[in-house]
């Protein structure tokens, strides 16, 4: 007589690593599909108690405290800013420069920008503020 082996006796319970991939996925997937309100540039805005919300495409152009300028979020030199917005405008001419400059920087610098935003043929420039209540 043929002898087989004991009975075999199967687990019991449910196998998560399919459940644990997919919610690695969605992790991944809201991670990369948060915006985060946080700046990456740290500048202290003035504050005003009016403004208004500007509907049209920006370009940001930022000067921090060190009077560093930056071009959505890169580093340049005054300079090479009207180089660097020209195709901009001219592929775009309705396009406003958000203007955000830290309060300590002074009006001279916040001037030369201005003209350089003139030069690079920007017609609309909005100045962001904090909203003082």
């Amino acid at each position: 007589m043929k002898r087989f082996g004991e009975a075999r006796h199967r687990k019991s319970g449910l196998d998560i690593t399919p459940l644990i991939d997919v919610v690695f996925i969605l992790l991944v997937f809201f991670i990369i599909g948060s915006s985060f309100d946080v700046p990456a540039i740290p500048i202290d805005l003035p504050a005003a108690t009016t403004g208004e919300v500007v509907d049209r495409r920006t370009v940001n152009v930022a000067i921090d405290a060190e009077g560093a300028l930056y071009l959505d979020g890169r580093v340049l030199s005054i300079r090479t800013l009207p180089y660097r917005l020209g195709p901009i405008v001219a592929a775009e001419p309705s396009i406003v420069a958000s203007l955000e400059a830290d309060g300590s920087v002074p009006f001279s610098v916040v001037t030369e920008v201005l003209d350089a935003l003139k030069r690079a043929g920007l017609r609309h420039v909005a100045v962001r503020h904090e909203v003082r209540q």
